[in-house]
Formats: C-alpha cells, structure tokens, sequence
C-alpha cells in the first residue's frame, strides 16, 4: 500500500512569459506490505507531536521516571517488535514538511524537509504512576524496538544532529509510543517534460519496512497527518506551492506480494 501527499505546483518559465507550465508533485509514502483486507480503526488521542510545552518536573518525578525506565527495560527485548507472533504492529505515521526545494528537473529530484513522526504501541512498556508520559531524548532510542522504516526513493538522506540528535521519544502510560525526528531528503523524481512548458508530474517519496512482511507491519495514516511550515523560506524558486492532499494504493514490490 502506498500513501500519498499531493502537491501541486506552477512552474514560471519568466517574469515576462505569458505562459505557466503546471507542475503536479506527489509524494508518495509507501508501506509496502500492508495487506488490504486488514481495517484497523482509528485511534484518538491528543496530538502532541508538534505543539508541545516546556515543564520542569519536580525533583520526585525525576526519581520516579528512572524507577520507571529501569523497571520496563530490565527484561525488555528490543529486538522483537510489539506483540510478535499475536498481531501486525501498526505504526501511525504523520509529517510536517518544513520546506520543499529546490526540484531539479536536470538531476530529476526534489529536496524536502520535514519532520517524521511514528506512533505505535508496545504493552511491554506499560506502567503504573501518577506520570502520564515520559518525555525522553536520543539517548533512550537505542534501548527500545522501533520500526525499522526507511525511504526508498531517497538518493541521499540527512538527519540533523546539531545541537544534539533531532529525535523526541515518549512513553504514555498505556503503552503508546511516538518516536519522531527530522530528516532533509534528496529523493528521484522521474520528471517527464514532453509538455513543456504545460507539464504535470508525479514525485515519489517511498517509505515502508525494511524487512517485516505485511503480516507483521501495517502503515497507516493518522487524522490531518500531513502539515506545512510557512512557505515564504521555501526555495522552490521556478515553482509555486498550490495546494497538498492523501492517497492509497497497494502495489507490488520486490519486497512483499502484490496486492
């Protein structure tokens, strides 16, 4: 199954032209191995991912989240992903773009910024305290599984580590899990320029599992998944940003079976 985030775009050929060629970008997020009788409904909870508050904790919470972490990593495994062998792990995915250019129409690719937001559950880190949430940084990634989700389309990706690892990590009480960090991709987009200047096209960007098959990861997106920064520092130069939406289709991969 594939999801996808539409972009349309108008490309100015000059100051002076009269003519615009249209330009219609769509990124394209891929899971490719969710299976389509599979229906899961929608969780609800509180977005946090990108409106978040800044709270001291007083000196007893900061004791009680290291109790709490010591006791759900002592027998924890990260290696096996949630509830391995009872169901599929599925993972929300949403996306706040901070940027979009420049498109390249010699090199055939477009650079996008954004931040990349995973949400699943896992009950092995469920606990008990008046805490609610667990908000961590970079140095708790390593301890726990999480989805092991990667671009396919991407020539070349960047996460930025200044002044430390751009990742957020927490931990609700129940178990729900949000994992989100920001990348600047360089990613193929097969330009067809037959119509020029009155061009449309379609540019992919592909995510999905490295190695679960569909029976194990299922991808899918959360409400109002796909949000934009203000467009006045994006370099699109030629192009102008008209408008975005989501798609979803299942296709055929190397990967997985064909659906």
């Amino acid at each position: 199954m594939f999801l996808a985030i539409i972009f349309t775009l108008f490309y100015l050929i000059a100051p002076t032209a009269v003519m615009s060629a249209k330009l219609l970008v769509i990124f394209l997020l891929l899971s490719v191995f969710q299976a389509c009788s599979r229906k899961i409904e929608d969780d609800e909870y509180e977005d946090l991912t990108f409106n978040q508050k800044w709270v001291l904790a007083p000196k007893t919470q900061d004791t009680d989240a290291t109790l709490i972490l010591n006791k759900l990593l002592k027998e924890y495994d990260k290696k096996l992903r949630p509830d391995i062998g009872i169901k599929p792990t599925v993972i929300d995915v949403d996306i706040y773009v901070n940027s979009i250019g420049p498109v390249s129409s010699i090199n055939m690719e477009y650079q996008i910024d954004i931040f990349f937001a995973q949400t699943w559950t896992d009950n092995r880190l469920r606990f008990n305290s008046t805490m609610k949430i667990l908000t961590l940084n970079s140095n708790m990634v390593g301890l726990i599984w999480i989805p092991d989700t990667i671009f396919r389309n991407s020539k070349t990706a960047e996460a930025h580590w200044i002044t430390t690892p751009n990742q957020l990590l927490r931990i609700w009480n129940d178990g729900k899990i949000l994992y989100t960090l920001r990348l600047t991709i360089n990613a193929e987009c097969q330009l067809q320029l037959h119509n020029f200047p009155m061009d449309e096209h379609s540019c992919p960007l592909i995510f999905s599992s490295y190695g679960y098959p569909k029976e194990e990861m299922v991808y899918r997106w959360r409400k109002n998944s796909v949000e934009t920064a203000n467009q006045k520092s994006w370099r699109l130069y030629q192009f102008d940003f008209m408008g975005l939406r989501n798609t979803t289709e299942l296709v055929q991969t190397s990967a997985g079976p064909a659906y």
